[in-house]
Order: C-alpha cells, then structure tokens, then sequence
C-alpha cells in the first residue's frame, strides 16, 4: 500500500520536537525505540518518494544516470523541486534545447536540471524567505539560495562567433577557448508570498517579472510561490532526508543577465555595446579543480569577466592596466549581491532595463540620439568613455526598488530619475543574478541630453571635457564631478561658451598678467595619458601678443592644482546661468564676469573684458540647443577683464578727478576705499559679486568743490581732531554711494533700485524709505538709448555716454609679487609660478554720470 504524503506545519514542528529529543534524551536511555527505527509519518527518502509515487520516472532516471541515487536516498538535508513525468512530456514538445525525448539530452543538460534543483538544506516553503548572514537572522528577506549546481558543470569550447564580440575575445576568436561564463554559484531565485509582502511587491509586480503580463498566463494570487517564473503547485512534501517541492514545469536553469541579453535575437545592439566591457580571463583555481576531475585534459579554461565595480574585473587580463571605464557591476556575475559580500546574496538580485535592437534604432536615429549619430556614425563607432553612461544608466542594483509599482522612484546612479513607464516594458526575463525589463524606449543619461553633452560627444573639446571631469570630494569621502552634475542639472537653464581645442591658445594668466613678466597659457590635452599640458609664452599685454616658443610648460601629472585652478577658472567664465536673447547684449557668468554678444546666432561673437578693451572677439562656430539649455562652441576663450577698477579709473583722464578723491584717502584713516591685492589694487567692500560704479565728470566734480558740496582732500586734511575725522567719513561715504550692488548695463531696459555700498545711520526719511542701518538706494530706468540715476535726495542723474565699461578685481591666495615670474625671475624668496591659485573675483561695469550722488545735504 502507497504511502501518503503531506506537509503540515504541525507535523513539521513534531519532527523538529522529536529531533530536539533524540539529542537531549540519548544519552540518558539505553533502548530508545527511534535509535534504530524512524516514525512512518516522516516519510521515506527523496529518492524513495519520487519512485513510490510512479509519475517522476523522468526524474527518477535522471538521478540514476548521474549517481545521485544513494546521496538522495540516505538521511542528509535537501530541498529538491522536481517536475513531474507530464510535465516532461510537455517540455519534450517545445524547449529552447531541442530535446524531444530523454535520450536527447546530453549529460551536460541533466547535470544542469538535476543539480540545479538541489538546494543543500532543508527548506519548507515558508523557511526558504529566511537566511543568516553570519550575524543576524532575517526573517522574511531571501529570494535566493546557492544550488548545488557547480561551475564547472557548464564549460564549454567556443569559437569564431560563437566566442563573446567583443574585442577582447578577438585574439582567440579563431582557435576558440574552453569559457566558463562566470566561476561564481548559479543561485536558484524563488519568490515566496511571505517575501514580499515584506519587500513590498505586489502581484501586478510578479506578472511583470514572471511575464504573465506579456504571455497571457494566469495572473499571480495570494499566496502562490514561484521559482524563477515557473509556479510550485505542491510544497512542503516531508522526507526523512529533506523537503520536495513540486513545480508545474520543467525549470531549465536559467542564465545570468548578460549570457541570456547575448542571446536574444532582439537585443543584439545593447549586448554588443555591453561586450566590449568583457574579456577572458585565465584562473588557474578553476583549472586545477577541473584536472583533478577529468586528468586527461591539457587544455587551458578561462573565465569571462566583466570590466565592472563588483562582481568583475579592474584591469585588463595582462593585470597592467587598469580600467577607467567600469560598469557598476558584473552583468555576468551569478553570485551578484547589492553588497559584493556572499552574506547577503539571499536579499535582493540587480535588474536591468534593455532596450530592443528597434528602440536603439529609433534613439539613434531621432531626437536626442542624433547627436551621437551625426558625431559617431553608428553605434559600434561611439568610444567606450560615452557609452558607458548609456550602459550604467540602465543597470540598477535592486530588483526590489526596481519594481513596476517603484518605477516613478527609480533614479540612476547619479540620482537622477529614469523615466521608465509600465507601457515601456515589453518583456522580461529572471536570470540567476537579476531581473532583465525589455523595454522600448532608451533612457539616455543626462550627459546625452544636458549642455554638457555636445562637450563630451565633441572630438575637439577634450581639454574643457578634462576639466569637467575632475573629481572632488564630499564631507562623506565620496567621489563627484561637481561641473558635470552642475551642468547636468536640469533644473536651470544654461548658456556656455566652449572654446574647442584648436583654439585653447590664448589663456592670459591673471597672476602673471600681474607680474614683470606676463604670460599666456596654451594648453593641450595629451590622449595616451588623459592629461592636460599648458604651455607658457610670454605676453605683451600692451599689444596682446604672445612668443611664439614657450618657455616652460607645467602638467596636470605634476601640477594637478594649477591646471584645474586655471580651467575652472576658464569654465566659470564661459559659463552663463539663463538663455541668450536678442532684449540683452551683456550678461555675467558663472564667475561674474561681464561678457557682451553681438550678431545674432548666425554671426554671433562674444566679447570678455579683455576682449572689449583690446577691441577683439570669440566668434560662435556651432550652437546645440539640449533639454536645459545651448551650447556654444567659439573659436577662442573668452577673454575676461585683466585691468582692475583701480586701474581703469587711473588711466583714463575721463576719470581724474574721481579717482583721486577714491585714491587719496587718509592713510590713518581704517576705511580705505583700494588695498594691494590681486593684479594691482582691488576695492577693499567689494565680494565675489558684480558691481556697477558710477564716475561723476571731472567738470561734475569742480562744480561740487565750487559749489561748496564737496571738500577737497586738501582742505579736509588740513583740520583737526574730530572735525577731521567726521569730515573723512563723510567723504568716504559720499563715495560708497557710488558704488552698487548689481551691475547694470546702459541700453538695456530697466526700471529698479538697488542698494549702494553706503549704510544709513539716522531716521531720517528719504526718498527711497531707506530705514535706519540699510544701505542707501539708487533707483535706476534704462531703456535702449538712456539711462537716469534716481537719489535718495531725489535727484536726477544722468549716464553719459562713456559707459559699460568693464574691469575686474581678482583676489589671489598670494600676491602675484610672492610667487617667482613665469621664467624664473623674481623674488628669492618667492614660490614657484607652478603654485599659485587664484581664488575669487568681482567684476565691475563702470557708467559714468553728469553729477554726484548725494543721498543728504
């Protein structure tokens, strides 16, 4: 008589009870009857049961041939999930193996079957959602579990096209190799109803991922249990040995993620692009353990690994050169775990969205994608440093925050969202290591679609491309490329200026600019070393010319600060936060320097402060409109202002009298208006900002003296005690209110006031309502050919037509006089010119004006 089976929890718990019995009691009885002799409701063995219930003959066959008979019928601890003799005649009928019958299958395929059925341990159902990682246990969290499947099992010898089409294989492609896809343990992946619940997936989610959606399967119900996509129809059979859990397929072991994208006819663009991150590596481990089962072999295996942070390699097969291009982890990795530590391989598996070769097409052949087509040509032409954001954006390493109900929340790796809908998804797949959405759209990264992209897709942007990439470094310790996120954010809108390599020629050092012996920096990026070299001539500034030889270069290699001190200090000011409209001619930057466009986007040039006062100009050669802005390409940096407030006003007689009354203040007095600092002299109450400066005529000057309005330095100077010191005050600021916070520009149109750099210090009402401790206002209207300065007094000023002319006051972290000149000269003790760094600037538009500001009597 047959005997009958079931999987209580009730009897599960007796089993347990009488095993925590046996151990406590034996040495305390001399004839305990279950020594020798096993309850009948435990069952037989896993072997026993599957022949005593006569439909798994097929499996039963299957044990035999590999040898697994006495193992499965011993006492030891198993699950095993087997698939019953009609569901064989079901798989013979259509498989992705071509077998039609048992004897098709070769000892590989039932060595793939059998082994990767077998879990080591025993696991009800509702015990296979829980695992220990070595310190803790955790109920409720594991969807996947090692199978006694080995490596080994599945080395087989590829050649020609059948290797990897990635380059790294080409070597071999002819002779062909022995490859084992990955070394690690191809673990079973099972979605158990108490898991996730706790992971928070619903059944909507499981149709998705077990493809019910796509199929027309039956839709997932509380409660069911599915192992990869195939459903457990009866569960926790109880054997003496371990547990059966019967399955409603035959499971043909599934692949990991980048094996089964190669294999898909309809993703062969995307799993191009993902082998050129791959290449065969030799491990002699694996080739030692294989000799040891089969002698015979003299043959030499490798390993395919993946150019990845976690789960792959580092660095090329030779070992010698590292790799810059990493992919965030192993697509091939079928131990995969969030953490990189076996520990926690039960919790969670990666996923990837992979768009069809059709989606690729459409991306590369419209919108955004067109960009890399009209650069590249084709997709096998686009270098690896570009694809590999298009690669990352589209590898995630959670399936459970991956989910089709957490689709709105997924972002990439650089926290920006991806875009992916339900409607996207078109098929899937459960691989050993992750979950793999075919989707029908591409979800190109920011790099593809911000400002920055024409930059990085350009074959002549590298050096301003270098710079963009240099790294720095949170609070945390956590690598960031701040001008890439800057640039990539699509919250602003932006306007920058690239001057292309060829044209990188005519950088005027600030510091040096500021020394005996001025220079221009040519700077050129070196390919075989991802480096920047910045050529030092020597300038005449007076004419603009640069030495045709240099005289000295310095390295990034060498000197990493200084060239990133210097192109930051280029990209700042090429960089302009808003969009470029015919209603403006000037704007500031990023580094507040005032640049002015002419022409329209046809003929556009732009014009620096240095550029304005030496009468040239950058001519715009290409514009790109992105999603969050234009890039410009021109044919030369921009050029900004070199001459400082100080010495605009100094040498211009138009400025006279007015530069003398700033320039003249007591030196007792703590309140100066200059102080010695960046290329000569800089405005003491100046930050890094922009600032307008309105010089009153000389003529407006002698009114105010003979007027009586104002006091010369001379008179002032010549009382005492108090009534001098009140007297300098007042005079200094008289001039503070001169000088505003904002720069504005003569024929654009405005109507606002804006505060001056002069503190009122009474009740006092005046015109503007300044209240007591604020700054003193200038109200000011502009339109296209005037531009009135309203006072505190109420009086009307006007701009004359000497205006928008722009300085700029740098701050050094040294003055240029304490670092060597460009060739060596200098100061003994000065430090090398290789060492100094700028640090901040404001930039100044001066207007100036038929009359004083005065803001009392």
């Amino acid at each position: 008589m047959k005997r009958k089976y079931t999987g209580t929890t009730m009897r599960v718990r007796l089993f347990m009870m009488l095993t925590l019995m046996l151990t406590v009691f034996s040495s305390c009885r001399d004839d305990y009857f279950y020594d020798d002799t096993l309850p009948e409701w435990l069952g037989a063995s896993i072997y026993d049961y599957l022949q005593e219930e006569g439909k798994y003959t097929t499996y039963i066959r299957m044990i035999d041939d590999l040898k697994y008979t006495e193992t499965l019928s011993l006492t030891g601890s198993k699950t095993l999930f087997v698939a019953s003799d009609s569901a064989f005649t079901e798989f013979y009928k259509n498989n992705e193996w071509g077998v039609r019958k048992y004897e098709d299958f070769s000892l590989a395929q039932k060595k793939l079957i059998l082994n990767f059925s077998l879990i080591n341990n025993a696991y009800l159902i509702e015990t296979l959602s829980n695992y220990y990682d070595g310190s803790t246990y955790h109920e409720g969290t594991a969807m996947r579990r090692p199978t006694t499947l080995a490596a080994i099992d599945s080395i087989a010898f590829e050649q020609g096209d059948k290797l990897s089409i990635g380059k790294h294989f080409d070597s071999r492609r002819e002779q062909g190799m022995y490859l084992l896809k990955d070394a690690t343990v191809s673990p079973t992946v099972y979605f158990t109803q108490k898991f996730l619940t706790r992971s928070g997936i619903t059944n909507e989610d499981m149709d998705y991922i077990s493809g019910a959606v796509f199929s027309g399967k039956k839709s997932r119900e509380d409660g069911d249990v599915h192992v990869f996509d195939t459903k457990v129809i009866k569960r926790d059979i109880v054997c003496k040995n371990g547990y059966v859990h019967v399955l409603e397929k035959v499971l043909i072991p599934p692949v990991n993620m980048a094996v089964r994208i190669e294999m898909n006819p309809e993703t062969k663009i995307f799993s191009k692009l993902l082998e050129r991150f791959a290449a065969p590596y030799y491990d002699a481990a694996i080739n030692s353990q294989y000799r040891q089962l089969y002698p015979n072999f003299t043959d030499s295996i490798f390993e395919k690994l993946y150019f990845s942070s976690k789960g792959g390699a580092t660095a090329l097969p030779s070992g010698l050169v590292a790799i810059s291009t990493l992919l965030p982890f192993s697509p091939g990795w079928n131990s995969y775990s969030t953490t990189g530590s076996q520990a926690a391989l039960p919790a969670d598996m990666a996923t990837m969205f992979v768009p069809t070769d059709a989606a690729m097409n459409e991306y590369f052949n419209s919108g955004v994608g067109e960009l890399l087509k009209g650069r590249f040509g084709s997709w096998d032409s686009v270098p690896d440093n570009i694809i590999i954001p298009l690669l990352r954006r589209h590898m995630r390493p959670s399936l459970i925050e991956s989910v089709p109900s957490r689709f709105s929340k997924i972002v990439d790796d650089e926290n920006y969202a991806v875009p992916i809908e339900k409607s996207h998804v078109t098929g899937s797949y459960t691989g050993v290591n992750g979950q793999i959405f075919y989707t029908n759209k591409v979800y190109p990264p920011r790099d593809y679609i911000s400002v920055y992209s024409p930059i990085l897709l350009s074959e002549n942007t590298k050096i301003m491309n270098w710079a963009i990439r240099i790294s720095e470094t949170s609070v945390d310790g956590t690598l960031f490329e701040f001008y890439k996120l800057y640039l990539n954010s699509l919250v602003s809108n932006y306007s920058v200026f690239i001057p292309t390599d060829e044209y990188f020629e005519h950088y005027v050092d600030p510091i040096a600019y500021g020394q005996d012996v001025p220079a221009v920096l040519k700077f050129k990026y070196v390919e075989e070393t991802n480096s920047i070299m910045a050529y030092i001539h020597k300038y005449d500034k007076e004419n603009d010319i640069a030495e045709a030889e240099p005289i000295d270069s310095i390295s990034s290699r060498n000197y990493p600060n200084f060239i990133k001190n210097r192109l930051w200090d280029v990209l700042d000011s090429h960089i302009v936060i808003g969009n470029i409209t015919s209603q403006k001619q000037y704007y500031v930057t990023k580094a507040n320097d005032i640049i002015r466009i002419d022409g329209n986007e046809s003929n556009m040039t732009v014009s620096g402060g240095r550029n304005l006062h030496m009468g040239t100009s950058s001519r715009v050669t290409r514009i790109f409109e992105q999603q969050n802005g234009k890039t410009y390409f021109i044919d030369n940096s921009i050029q900004p202002a070199l001459r400082s407030l100080y010495t605009t006003l100094s040498s211009n007689p138009e400025y006279e009298a007015f530069f003398e009354l700033l320039s003249n203040v007591p030196a007792d007095y703590t309140m100066q208006i200059f102080s010695i600092q960046g290329v000569d002299q800089v405005v003491k109450f100046f930050n890094a900002y922009r600032y307008t400066v309105y010089a009153p005529t000389n003529a407006a000057i002698r009114d105010a003296y003979d007027s009586g309005r104002l006091r010369t330095w001379d008179e002032i100077d010549a009382l005492t005690g108090t009534a001098r010191t009140e007297a300098i005050e007042k005079m200094v600021r008289f001039l503070r209110y001169h000088f505003q916070d904002n720069a504005v520009f003569f024929g654009e149109n405005i109507n606002d006031q804006f505060q001056s750099a002069t503190i009122k210090m009474n009740d006092a009402v005046t015109h503007w309502k300044t209240a007591k401790n604020k700054y003193y206002k200038l109200g000011v209207v502009g339109t296209a050919n005037s531009m009135e300065l309203t006072t505190e007094k109420n009086e009307k000023v006007q701009v004359t037509s000497l205006n928008n002319v722009v300085a700029k006051d740098y701050l050094f972290a040294k003055l240029p006089t304490t670092y060597k000149n460009v060739d060596g000269t200098g100061a003994v003790s000065g430090t090398a010119f290789n060492t100094s760094l700028i640090s901040t600037s404001s930039s100044i538009v001066v207007h100036q004006v038929n009359n004083i500001l005065t803001f009392e009597d």
